[in-house]
C-alpha cells in the first residue's frame, strides 16, 4: 500500500467516508412512514460520528500503549535470553 500513488490514496479515503454517509442519507430517504425505515435510519449522525471517534480513540490508544510497551518488554526479554544462551555456550567450549 506504500507504494500507491496519492491519487489512489485519496479517492480510497473519500469512499471510505462517502459510502456509509449515502448509505444512511439512502435510509433516511426511504419512505415517510416510521415503519418503512431500516434500523440505522433511526440514528442520529453525530452519535455515529462520537461513538465512532471514541472507539478510535480507545483503539489508537491501545495499539500506542502495546507498541510502546509490550513490544519492548518482549525484545528485551528475547535479547537477555539470546545472551544467556551466548555466554552459557561460551563458557562450556574450550
Amino acid at each position: 500500500m506504500a507504494e500507491d500513488c496519492a491519487v489512489c490514496r485519496l479517492v480510497r479515503t473519500y469512499v471510505l467516508f462517502a459510502v456509509p454517509l449515502l448509505a444512511m442519507i439512502g435510509a433516511f430517504a426511504l419512505g415517510d412512514s416510521p415503519g418503512e425505515q431500516l434500523w440505522f435510519a433511526d440514528t442520529r449522525l453525530i452519535d455515529v460520528l462520537s461513538w465512532g471517534s471514541l472507539a478510535a480513540l480507545v483503539g489508537i490508544v491501545t495499539y500506542k500503549a502495546y507498541q510502546e510497551y509490550v513490544i519492548p518488554q518482549r525484545r528485551m526479554r528475547r535479547l537477555e535470553e539470546m545472551q544467556a544462551s551466548i555466554s552459557d555456550e561460551d563458557l562450556n567450549s574450550p
